[in-house]
C-alpha cells in the first residue's frame, strides 16, 4: 500500500519534470519504467541529429509497441537530410507501424532534404500516416509535393513554405516530374483534405490560374483562415472559389511579382479590374469577411467586392486614391492603419475621411512608427497632431486608438545614445500631456466615446497608456473594443532600449 502511494507520488512528479528527470525516475522501478514514456512524449519529440534515430526508434518499439499511443507530435529539423541506411530504417518503421501510429502534429524543416532521403524516398512512408491533423513543412520541393499529394491523412491545419529557388537534389525519381508547375499550388496539393481543412498558411504559393479557366476544382468549405505570404499575382476569384466560407484573410504579393506587375497606378488598375470582373462574372461566394490584413497595394489589386468588417492596412505605402477605392468596396466598420510613418497624416487623408464611404466606420486605429521611414529632423510633430485631429472630425467613430511608437534613434545607433540631446520630435513627445491630448481627440466628434493613446519606445518616457471611456459598455465582440485590446498588446512588445517601467 505504501509503495503504491510512493509510486503514485513519483508518477505525479513526472508530470512536471524535465525529460532528464523522467528518464532517471524510469530507472528506479518497473512501475515508473512503464509510466515514464507517457510523460516523455507528452511535449512532443524534436529531432535535430541523425545519430539519435536508431535509439529513438528502439525506444518507441519497446513494450511491444505500447509506447506508440503516446507519440503524437514530431518536429524534425535536419538541414542535410539523413543517410540512406538511416532513412531506410526510419521508412521501414513508419510503414510497419502506419496503422498503430497516432501522430497528430508533424513539423518538418528543410523538408526536401529529409523527404528525399532513402530509397524509396521517405516521402512515401510519411504519406502512409493516417492520423496527422496539423502539418507544418518548410521548403516544399518535389518530394514534399509528392508527400502532400499522396498522404492518407486528412488535415485540419496546414502551414507550407515553398522555397523561392529550387533546393531539389540532383537525384531524381522516375515517378516525379522534374518541373511540375503544381508543386507550388497549395490548393491542388492538399486535395485530400478538402473536407477537413480549417486553416491554411502558405508562403511562396503559385495559385494564379489561366484567364480562360480561372478557378480550380478543389474546394475547401471549412477553411475559415487563409494566410498567403510571398504569393504570386493576386487572383481573388481563385481564393474565393476554393475557400468559399473564409472569415479571415491575410495576403501579401511577393516583391518579385510586384516588380513584374509594375509599381504604377495604371498597371494596378488593370489587375484590379480583372479581379473585380471575375468576381462578378463567376459570382464570388464571398459576401463578407470578418477581417482582412494586407498592404494597400495588395488590397487595391485584390479588388475585394464584399464587406470587410475589420480592415487592417499594413504600411508603409499610402495613396488616398487607392484607399478610397478599397474603402468604397469593402465598407469596413473598423480600420487600422498599421505601421506607417507620420507622412500619412496629410490633408489628402482629411479629404478621404470626409467622403460617405468613411462614415460607416465605428472604430479607427492608427499605429505610427515615428521616424521609421523619415529622417528625425524632417518630422513636424505639432503639425502631425493638428492634422490628426482634423482627420477625425468628419468621422462618426465611437472608439479611436493611436500608438505613438518612437523610432527616432539615429542609424547607425551611436554608442553614447543616452547622452545625445532629443531631436525636436522627441522633445515634443517628451513634453506632450497625453491626458490632455486624449481629451482633445475625444472632443473632435460627438460620437467618440473611447480614446486610447499608447506612447512607446521614447528615450525619456516609459511606455504609457492613457484611456478615456474604458468603462463604456460595448458588445463582447464589438469592433469598438479592438483599440483597447490593441493598446495592451502594443505595450507588451519589447522595446529597442531599456525603459523606466510602464504606466497606464
Amino acid at each position: 500500500m505504501e509503495q503504491n502511494l510512493v509510486n503514485d507520488v513519483l508518477v505525479s512528479l513526472m508530470e512536471i519534470s524535465n525529460p532528464r528527470t523522467i528518464s532517471a525516475l524510469m530507472k528506479t522501478c518497473r512501475h515508473l519504467y512503464h509510466s515514464g514514456p507517457r510523460y516523455l512524449l507528452a511535449r512532443g519529440v524534436t529531432i535535430k541529429r541523425e545519430s539519435v534515430f536508431e535509439s529513438f526508434l528502439a525506444f518507441l518499439r519497446a513494450d511491444d509497441g505500447g509506447r506508440l499511443k503516446y507519440f503524437k507530435e514530431l518536429t524534425m529539423r535536419l538541414p542535410f537530410g539523413i543517410t540512406y541506411p538511416i532513412a531506410n530504417v526510419f521508412s521501414t518503421f513508419l510503414v510497419e507501424h502506419a496503422d498503430e501510429l497516432v501522430l497528430q502534429t508533424l513539423r518538418i524543416g528543410h523538408a526536401e532534404a529529409l523527404l528525399g532521403s532513402g530509397s524509396p524516398p521517405l516521402c512515401y512512408a510519411f504519406a502512409k500516416i493516417k492520423t496527422i491533423t496539423k502539418l507544418d513543412i518548410e521548403e516544399v520541393g518535389k518530394h514534399g509535393a509528392l508527400f502532400l499529394r499522396t498522404m492518407e491523412c486528412e488535415l485540419e491545419t496546414a502551414c507550407l513554405t515553398m522555397p523561392r529557388e529550387s533546393t531539389d537534389s540532383d537525384d531524381s525519381d522516375g515517378d516525379i516530374e522534374e518541373d511540375d508547375q503544381d508543386d507550388r499550388n497549395g490548393i491542388k496539393l492538399l486535395h485530400g483534405s478538402q473536407n477537413t481543412l480549417k486553416s491554411l498558411t502558405g508562403r511562396g504559393f503559385e495559385l494564379f490560374a489561366e484567364i480562360t479557366d480561372p478557378v480550380y476544382s478543389q474546394i475547401y468549405p471549412h477553411v475559415a483562415q487563409l494566410v498567403l505570404f510571398g504569393n504570386d499575382w493576386p487572383a481573388t476569384i481563385v481564393y474565393a472559389h476554393s475557400f468559399p466560407n473564409l472569415r479571415v484573410f491575410r495576403y501579401e504579393t511577393a516583391e518579385e511579382d510586384l516588380d513584374i506587375i509594375g509599381r504604377d497606378l495604371e498597371a494596378h488598375v488593370d489587375i484590379r479590374a480583372l479581379n473585380q470582373m471575375q468576381q462578378a462574372q463567376l459570382k464570388s461566394p464571398w459576401k463578407s469577411l470578418d477581417a482582412c490584413h494586407a498592404n494597400l497595394i495588395d488590397l487595391f489589386l485584390l479588388g475585394l467586392r464584399c464587406h470587410v468588417r475589420e480592415l487592417h492596412i499594413l504600411g508603409n505605402f499610402m495613396d488616398p486614391v487607392y484607399l478610397r477605392n478599397v474603402m468604397m468596396d469593402t465598407t469596413p466598420e473598423y480600420m487600422c492603419l498599421q505601421g506607417f510613418d507620420v507622412n500619412i497624416i496629410t490633408p489628402r487623408l482629411i479629404s478621404t475621411m470626409k467622403k460617405p464611404y468613411a462614415q460607416q466606420l465605428r472604430s479607427l486605429e492608427i499605429v505610427l512608427l515615428i521616424g521609421g521611414m523619415l529622417e528625425p529632423e524632417t518630422i513636424d510633430m505639432p503639425r502631425v497632431v493638428e492634422t490628426m485631429l482634423n482627420i477625425l472630425r468628419p468621422l462618426k467613430i465611437r472608439s479611436f486608438g493611436v500608438l505613438l511608437c518612437c523610432c527616432l534613434v539615429p542609424e547607425p545607433r551611436p554608442a553614447n545614445l543616452a547622452d545625445l540631446p532629443l531631436c525636436p520630435a522627441e522633445q515634443y513627445l517628451a513634453d506632450l500631456d497625453l491626458d490632455a491630448f486624449a481629451q482633445r481627440i475625444k472632443d473632435t466628434t460627438e460620437t467618440l466615446q473611447t480614446v486610447v493613446i499608447t506612447l512607446k519606445m521614447h528615450r525619456t518616457r516609459p511606455t504609457t497608456i492613457v484611456t478615456l471611456g474604458a468603462d463604456v459598455e460595448y458588445e463582447p465582440e464589438a469592433v469598438e473594443r479592438i483599440p483597447l485590446r490593441g493598446a495592451l498588446l502594443y505595450a507588451a512588445l519589447p522595446s529597442i532600449y531599456p525603459e523606466q517601467g510602464s504606466k497606464s
